[in-house]
């Protein structure tokens, strides 16, 4: 009766863990959706402030002579255009080392976890009962780690398709 309460108690622990990736997973879309409502905004506000400056840009431009104003809206509209596209697109995403660092914190996170109980388990006697706890742990850490690790790679939808 004892291998078979040890069963459940691994099988608890399994299905636990897969219901905590999940959520994990789950607040990770709800986070990641509030992060690219915040970006959409606030490219909103820029819009509006470049509005605004273009605004002030052609009253300044209104006292000038009617020719002066023709030339410097037809020269000023697709130079300014031509530089903010250039300059849109010389900013870089990110630093690479920062792409890199971020792609290493879930393996690191989930390998260093592992090793600490997996250590923790053969530390401990096997007649000792915190053993059994240490199991279910890495039962509960490994399901955990793979339900979000690999629910949060699950393909991207394209652009445009519902």
């Amino acid at each position: 009766m004892d291998i078979l309460g040890d069963i459940l108690g691994t099988g608890a622990s399994a299905v636990s863990g897969g219901l905590f990736g999940l959520v994990g997973n789950i607040a990770t879309k709800v986070f990641g959706y509030f992060e690219a409502k915040q970006a959409f905004e606030q490219k909103q506000a820029e819009w509006s402030h470049e509005t605004d400056l273009l605004k002030l840009q052609m009253q300044a431009k209104a006292a000038e002579t009617e020719q002066e104003i023709h030339i410097a809206e037809s020269q000023g509209s697709w130079s300014g255009l031509t530089a903010s596209v250039a300059a849109e697109g010389g900013i870089p995403a990110a630093y690479p080392w920062v792409n890199a660092v971020r792609a290493l914190v879930r393996p690191a996170l989930t390998l260093g976890l592992s090793g600490f109980l997996g250590a923790a388990f053969f530390v401990l006697d096997p007649g000792d009962i915190d053993r059994a706890y240490v199991a279910d742990s890495l039962v509960f850490a490994a399901v955990t780690s793979i339900v979000w690790w690999f629910g949060d790679r699950a393909p991207k939808k394209a652009p445009g398709h519902a």
